[in-house]
């Protein structure tokens, strides 16, 4: 049974150890064979999983961001009637997701048409489902198309800035400043 779960559990080890191998060495210098090593599997280990170097960094993103789907859909169930709340909190969420994995954040960072595979489209998926519930919480309140914009570049800046100066120690990581977001967020729609 032990031989079983182990072998379950490669393919996740592998993808974990390749965020953290796109972290250190980028994308140009990928190697598989440091990944596979890190996990103390064979060099042909990865290959028994994935296709190919680009199937793997493919995948790589596409674990990253069913990750953060789940979370978000979570809140969006939560507060399905409340737009506002539900952006909030999102927002909220996605400032604690980055965060709590910053080795997420070299993966997030892909240029999305760097291995010419539409998967690869993580950051674009984020912003258009951003995007999409300002544009509710907008019709809501009745913010016409040009005031929508600006709310939306408001929003935005205010949860990329919020996630960089806690990560740099600017802002305190605690509920304070979490508060703070919310608070911010919420003012854009009073």
């Amino acid at each position: 049974m032990e031989y079983f779960e182990n072998f379950e559990t490669v393919k996740q080890k592998l993808i974990i150890s390749g965020i953290g191998e796109i972290e250190k060495h980028g994308i140009a210098d990928f190697s598989l064979r440091r990944v596979a090593a890190d996990c103390n599997v064979s060099c042909a280990a990865p290959y028994k999983h994935f296709k190919s170097k680009d199937d793997f960094i493919a995948e790589i993103v596409l674990y990253i961001h069913k990750k953060w789907e789940m979370l978000q859909n979570h809140i969006s169930e939560l507060f399905e009637a409340d737009a506002k709340k539900q952006l909030t909190e999102i927002c909220v969420a996605y400032v604690k997701f980055w965060i709590a994995n910053p080795n997420f954040r070299a993966v997030l960072m892909l240029k999305t048409d760097s291995l010419g595979d539409e998967r690869i489209s993580v950051m674009v998926k984020i912003t258009e489902s951003t995007k999409a519930l300002i544009h509710k919480c907008c019709k809501e309140y009745g913010i016409d198309a040009e005031e929508e914009k600006k709310k939306t570049y408001i929003i935005r800046s205010l949860v990329y800035g919020a996630t960089l100066m806690i990560d740099s120690g600017e802002l305190e990581n605690g509920d304070e400043t979490i508060n703070m977001i919310r608070e911010c967020i919420s003012r854009e729609f009073e």
